[in-house]
């Protein structure tokens, strides 16, 4: 084909650094291609993580607010039942009702309550499901300070992938608005490719910088603390996000939330800061102290803290909503990240965008395995191996929602029957004898563990249990990405085509 005459708005880039890029681009890819998938993916999800946990609990009540004096109440209900037990928690949390999370909570240490209009304790907070997904994007299941790590890591190559991606394509941005001719798999593959990264481009960006960022603040606390004798990461954060209310009272009744939460509403309403988790540290004890974490209405900032004396006057405020430049940015990372910050119409399309990002990680190891086909020969114990790393971890999480609704797969084997489940899928697919059998297999398997899951969920609660709207939006969501996926399997002409034609030396669109 003819060199194009028309000047190019990207840089003249010489052909040996476009190839160290090219090759640096596929390294990098291929090596971590998996895992960023698979971060990727389960981020998609856990956009809707407060839509998952409501659905796992369908039948609790929700309501829109919760008056002062039901707080303090459901306080003290907090302490007389840690009383009761014999313990003393070091803090006792009262969750108010948000749009996102529209039930009255709380709890200490690791269990927390549904608390009623009475502010009796209810039903335990159970979101196994939603839990396992959040750890999983957040941690990949790990210990907690190595996962953040090793994820932020993972935003960091994935950003390197993105610019070096870029450079590597000098005619990125052309090729982006071109279309082959259907059936030629591998320019078809790379159009699609080339237009997702270059139309999604802002948002492939802006994901894994806030990821990395949310991923190594950790990393980074933990090797500033090291430069200053006496401070540990605890300190590295205050110096951020405050240290916390510091006014204190001695042990006897707890502070006046009540109080507290009528200031919150009287003079923090026009700031747009309604209150969201109210926080006694030592409740009854000897220095016990109340702060309240605001959540910042229309704003990307994830709320800010204000601090109140025992007797429920206002004290101060850490200033994320109002302070230091670095402070409002760092407050603005997680809402940014997750798509909580213009409710449901962003997160859909956070969604969109998200399984667009997952199509650029999948077409963009297709392509290295083309050319690696086309230069070394058929490779097909990795052309099946990365099949079931596509596929498999979307059907070992409807294997882990399928066992947990109808056998109550416990929280901990959660991570174990997802982690354990892709080592067994990826080693037993070298022994599939057909690549699209393999591939229309596991895309069936997923769509019938995820139909299983949903509907035997939908079963144990029945209508009359589905009182949340976000509960029926989470079962159709599941319903749709069913069948979405069995449709997939069934009618895509590429699946159709190689399992009569299947040869050898032609890899399998994953």
């Amino acid at each position: 084909m003819a060199a194009s005459s028309r000047p190019s708005l990207w840089p003249d880039l010489s052909a040996k650094l476009v190839a160290r890029m090219l090759s640096a681009h596929a390294g990098i890819g291929v090596v971590l291609g998996a895992l960023l998938y698979i971060v990727s993916l389960s981020g998609v999800l856990v956009v809707f993580h407060a839509e998952f946990a409501r659905w796992e609990q369908p039948h609790i009540t929700e309501v829109s607010a919760a008056s002062p004096e039901l707080a303090a109440r459901a306080a003290q209900t907090l302490l007389d039942q840690a009383s009761a037990a014999g313990e003393a928690p070091d803090r006792i949390s009262v969750f108010m009702p948000t749009p996102d999370s529209p039930r009255l909570a709380g709890g200490y240490g690791d269990t927390y309550w549904f608390i009623d209009e009475s502010a009796a304790l209810g039903e335990t907070i159970d979101h196994g499901f939603s839990e396992f997904l959040i750890d999983l994007h957040y941690y990949l299941h790990l210990p907690s300070t190595l996962g953040l790590i090793v994820v932020g890591l993972l935003g960091v190559m994935m950003l390197a992938l993105v610019v070096s991606g870029f450079l590597a394509h000098p005619r990125v941005f052309k090729d982006a608005f071109r279309s082959h001719k259907p059936g030629n798999g591998q320019l078809s593959l790379a159009d699609r490719h080339n237009r997702l990264s270059v139309w999604g481009a802002p948002f492939h960006i802006m994901i894994p910088l806030t990821g990395s960022a949310l991923g190594l603040a950790t990393l980074v606390a933990l090797t500033l603390a090291q430069t200053q004798p006496g401070m540990d990461v605890t300190e590295m954060f205050d110096t951020v996000f405050g240290p916390g209310a510091v006014e204190s009272a001695q042990a006897g009744p707890l502070p006046d939330i009540a109080q507290a939460l009528r200031a919150v509403e009287t003079d923090f309403e026009d700031a747009g800061l309604s209150p969201w988790i109210v926080q006694i540290e030592n409740p009854g004890q000897d220095g016990q102290t109340l702060q309240i974490l605001t959540a910042a209405n229309q704003r990307l900032i994830f709320g800010e803290y204000l601090q109140f004396s025992p007797h429920g006057a206002f004290i101060g405020k850490t200033g994320l909503d109002d302070g230091a430049f670095g402070q409002q940015a760092t407050a603005s990372v997680y809402n940014l990240h997750f798509g909580n910050w213009g409710g449901v119409p962003v997160k859909l399309i956070y969604v969109v965008l998200g399984l667009a990002l997952c199509v650029v990680c999948v077409s963009g190891v297709q392509l290295w395995l083309y050319k690696r086909a086309r230069k070394k020969g058929p490779q097909p114990m990795l052309e099946r191996s990365w099949i079931a790393l596509v596929w498999g971890p979307p059907a070992l999480m409807g294997l882990v929602l399928a066992l947990d609704r109808l056998l109550g797969l416990t929280d901990a084997l959660m991570p174990a029957v997802f982690w354990l489940g892709l080592v067994i899928l990826t080693g037993l697919s070298v022994f599939v004898p057909s690549k699209a059998l393999l591939s229309c297999g596991l895309k069936l398997g997923g769509a019938a563990l995820i139909l299983i899951g949903a509907v035997a969920h939908f079963l144990a609660y029945g209508v009359s249990g589905y009182q949340s709207p976000a509960a029926w939006g989470v079962f159709l969501g599941m319903l749709a990405c069913a069948l979405a996926m069995g449709a997939n399997a069934m009618l895509s002409p590429t699946d159709r085509k190689a399992a009569k034609t299947e040869t050898a030396d032609t890899p399998v669109q994953a």
